[in-house]
């Protein structure tokens, strides 16, 4: 088993001093944010993690522009497909996901996609169920603008953080940014229902 974390890590150390690291990687995580099948924030903790390239600007600059990217083609796809296919949809998860993004959105918007570009598979859901529901392209933009840069730099954050611990393995790093990951959001979300919890036993 150390031989294989061997691998990985000499791999993924030999494939960031290449030029074509941070043009894959915008790839990857644009296709994250339509087909939750690629990790992108393990992606972007790996490359924080290591000791030298990318350069750490541009690892921001190229994972903000791909969860841009990303988070707004799955609106264009959500748009272009409308509601009614979305209804028609035969896989009860997706389908349960989609509505339970369309009720979220009918809410509070703004907050439902600023806050959805963190969750990894509830993303894709959230902004299909955006661009299906006619929810203002204009207005989506800006802020999934804004949650791009910021899942940007939280993510590298989390990866120098962890590759502070466990320096000169990049895949270590990356299962540790990710477990770092869930611990803060679990926190942040209790955090989160407990305030809707007082808010609703007070409006009572």
């Amino acid at each position: 088993m150390s031989e294989f974390f061997d691998t990985v890590n000499a791999a993924i150390l030999a494939a960031a001093e290449q030029p074509w690291l941070l043009a894959l990687t915008y790839v990857l995580i644009v296709l994250d944010g339509i087909v939750p099948i690629v990790p992108s924030e393990a992606l972007v903790m790996a490359l924080a993690s290591l000791d030298g390239p990318p350069a750490l600007p541009l690892l921001v600059l190229v994972a903000a522009l791909g969860a841009i990217t990303g988070d707004n083609v799955a609106f264009a796809v959500g748009r272009l497909l409308g509601p009614r296919r979305f209804s028609g949809l035969r896989l009860r998860r997706m389908a349960v996901a989609l509505d339970a993004g369309r009720r979220q959105l009918e809410r509070r918007p703004a907050t439902v996609i600023l806050t959805g570009r963190f969750v990894p598979v509830g993303r894709v859901a959230v902004y299909l169920a955006a661009g299906a529901s006619g929810y203002a392209h204009r207005r989506f933009l800006p802020i999934s603008v804004i949650g791009g840069v910021v899942w940007a730099f939280y993510m590298t954050a989390l990866g120098l953080l962890a590759g502070a611990w466990v320096e000169g393995n990049p895949l270590v790093g990356a299962a540790v940014g990710v477990l770092l990951s869930l611990v803060i959001g679990g926190v942040v979300d209790l955090v989160i229902r407990r305030r809707r919890l007082r808010r609703a036993a007070a409006a009572q």
